[in-house]
C-alpha cells in the first residue's frame, strides 16, 4: 500500500506558524510516522511549510531523509508568481529526488484570485509535473473553472474536496459537493484522494455518520482506477475528530471491492506520481 498524502516536519529546520499552540508543535519525521500501523510500504510526501518557507529548501529537507518508503515529493510552490518565477521554481523543484509535482494550497484563497494560477498550471502542465488542489467545497466550481486553463494538466484533488463533514451528503451542502466532484471527475488526467475527512469531522459521530456516504460517492464517479488511499496523517489524525490512521485505512478498504483494492492501495498513485517508474516533473529545455 502507498499511502498518497503524508507530512513531515521540523520546526527546528523550517517554518510551520499554522502549527504554533498545537500538539503537534514539534518533529514529526519518518519514525513517528512508521508506528501508525497503516501497512504502508511506499508514502508520498506533500508540501506542510509555511509561506515564509522557500519550497525548493522544504523539498530538499525531505529529500534527504532517512525514509526508504518515499516515493515521490508533492513540493510547494507559488503558482501565481508570474511566469519567471514559476519556471524558475519548477526548474529547482524537477533538480531535487523525487519531486513529481507541487500544491498551491488554494483553500484559503478567495476563488476570485483562482484565474492568476492559470498561467502557473500551464507551466506546471508543460514540464509534466502534478498539480495537488487543495481546496474546501464550496470551490469546486472554480477550481472546475479554473482547470480549463490547462486541459492536459494531471490534477489530484485532495481529502475528497473537503466535503461538509458536519452535514452529510444529504444536505443541500453534501448534494452541491456531490454535484461539483461528478462534474469534476469528466475531466481527463483527475484523480482523488481518499482522505481528509476526520479532519473536517467536528466528532467521531459525524465521521460514522457521513464519511462512508462521501467516499463511496468519490468512488462512483472516479473510480478505483482514478482513486488512492491515503491517511493526511499527523494532519488528520489530530485535528477535528482525529483517530488512527489505521482505522482510516480500515474504512476505506471496508468500500473498495477486491477487484479494485490494488488500485486504490498502490495503482493509482504509481500512475500519477511515478510514470514510467520515476517522478514526473521535469526541467524546461
Amino acid at each position: 500500500m502507498i499511502d498518497a498524502h503524508v507530512h513531515l516536519w521540523d520546526p527546528r529546520v523550517l517554518t510551520y506558524d499554522w502549527l504554533e499552540g498545537t500538539p503537534i508543535d514539534r518533529p514529526m519525521l519518518p519514525a513517528d510516522y512508521a508506528g501508525e500501523g497503516t501497512g504502508a510500504t511506499g508514502a508520498v510526501f506533500v508540501q506542510a511549510a509555511d509561506d515564509a518557507t522557500d519550497p525548493v529548501d522544504e523539498a530538499r529537507w525531505v529529500a534527504s531523509l532517512d525514509w526508504p518508503e518515499l516515493i515521490a515529493i508533492v513540493a510547494g510552490a507559488d503558482l501565481a508568481a508570474g511566469a519567471d518565477v514559476v519556471g524558475a521554481q519548477l526548474d529547482a523543484l524537477a533538480a531535487v529526488p523525487r519531486v513529481s509535482g507541487v500544491r498551491h494550497l488554494l483553500q484559503d484563497t478567495g476563488v476570485a484570485a483562482f484565474d492568476d494560477l492559470a498561467p502557473g498550471l500551464k507551466e506546471l502542465a508543460a514540464r509534466g509535473g502534478t498539480f495537488d488542489a487543495c481546496i474546501r467545497h464550496q470551490q469546486l466550481p472554480a477550481l472546475i473553472a479554473l482547470l480549463r486553463a490547462a486541459p492536459e494538466l494531471v490534477v489530484v484533488l485532495d481529502h475528497v474536496g473537503k466535503p461538509p463533514m458536519h452535514e452529510g451528503i444529504d444536505s443541500d451542502a453534501g448534494a452541491a459537493w456531490a454535484r461539483s466532484l461528478a462534474e469534476l471527475a469528466e475531466r481527463p488526467g483527475t484523480f482523488v484522494k481518499l482522505s481528509g475527512l476526520t479532519g473536517e469531522a467536528p466528532d467521531a459521530e459525524a465521521v460514522d455518520r457521513h464519511a462512508n456516504g462521501f467516499l463511496a460517492h468519490a468512488l462512483d464517479v472516479f473510480g478505483p482506477e482514478r482513486a488512492m488511499i491515503a491517511t493526511d496523517w499527523p494532519v488528520s489524525t489530530t485535528f477535528g475528530a482525529g483517530g488512527s490512521a489505521g482505522a482510516w485505512v480500515e474504512r476505506v478498504r471496508s468500500l473498495v471491492t477486491a477487484s479494485g483494492w490494488d488500485e486504490v492501495a498502490d495503482g493509482t498513485a504509481r500512475r500519477v506520481y511515478l510514470p514510467h517508474g520515476a517522478a514526473a516533473l521535469a526541467a524546461r529545455g
